[in-house]
């Protein structure tokens, strides 16, 4: 699934081609994504539309329209938001397509379909279901340190699954979590209120960290993911432990390990992070 550095890079190249550009329609497959598309709707707020602004809160992405209106699109598991010449024909599994004035489409592809596409009132938006129940942005000033010691003293749960929580960081997903813990020298089952201030602190550089380095590396590139532009990113060949089962630390050299933690892979190194 695209995280914040893969879902920023999104959005990072999607503005200099989509922001003052006009929206002359849009088409669907009809096929439901994790909800359905009110294909209508989209029509509505889109057509004769410019796109004022694209940006990003935490796995979201927001595009703004002069209709007061704002697209909100989430690309699920496998969802690529991508450009395309108007004469070039549809890649399998394109789900939605807005026709941009010069010959240009944007094109949302999703084999899996769990991506989501909704249009909301800009006056609205913060109130959606989708933006009101996250957390602070790791990247923006309310994520500080003494922001995450108290979130981290003021529940029992393990750490992987804390990190996890877009309810209290908004963006960070299972490959950035496994690579910040590694950073900070901390087992994913640790508890939460067991972690010190000291503790805490190493765990805020390290997200910042992970974070940064993945949008300076253009994000991570396992099989679906690239920017709109069709790029992928190179952050696969810089991770520390994540997808790395069996192979030797790069700190220390024990072998890396993986557990099952809800459902989803979690990679660490036993002396690293005890």
């Amino acid at each position: 699934m695209p995280e914040l550095p893969e879902v920023e890079n999104v959005a990072r190249t999607l503005r200099p081609r989509l922001v003052g550009t006009r929206v002359l329609g849009v088409e669907a497959s009809g096929l439901p994504l994790r909800r359905p598309v009110d294909l209508a709707r989209l029509r509505a707020a889109c057509k004769n539309a410019r796109v004022t602004s694209v940006r990003r809160v935490g796995k979201y992405l927001l595009l703004e329209l002069s209709s007061e209106k704002v697209v909100l699109a989430h690309l699920g598991m496998s969802g690529r938001l991508v450009f395309a010449a108007s004469s070039e024909p549809r890649r399998p599994h394109t789900h939605a397509l807005f026709a941009l004035e010069g010959g240009l489409d944007l094109r949302y592809v999703d084999p899996r379909r769990f991506g989501v596409l909704r249009v909301y009132d800009l006056a609205q938006l913060e109130a959606s279901p989708e933006l009101s129940v996250l957390g602070v942005d790791p990247l923006e000033d309310g994520f500080s340190a003494d922001y995450l010691h108290e979130a981290l003293a003021g529940t029992r749960r393990e750490l992987k699954g804390f990190l996890l929580d877009q309810g209290c960081i908004a963006g960070l997903g299972n490959i950035y979590a496994c690579e910040a813990m590694f950073l900070a020298g901390v087992a994913p089952r640790r508890r939460t209120n067991r972690l010190s201030r000291n503790r805490a602190v190493d765990l805020h550089r390290a997200i910042r960290s992970v974070l940064e380095t993945g949008i300076a590396n253009r994000g991570t590139s396992f099989s679906d993911y690239v920017d709109a532009d069709g790029e992928a990113g190179s952050n696969q060949d810089a991770l520390w432990v994540y997808g790395r089962e069996g192979e030797p630390c790069r700190t220390c050299k024990s072998l890396i390990k993986r557990v099952v933690q809800g459902a989803r892979s979690t990679f660490y190194c036993p002396r690293c992070q005890r």
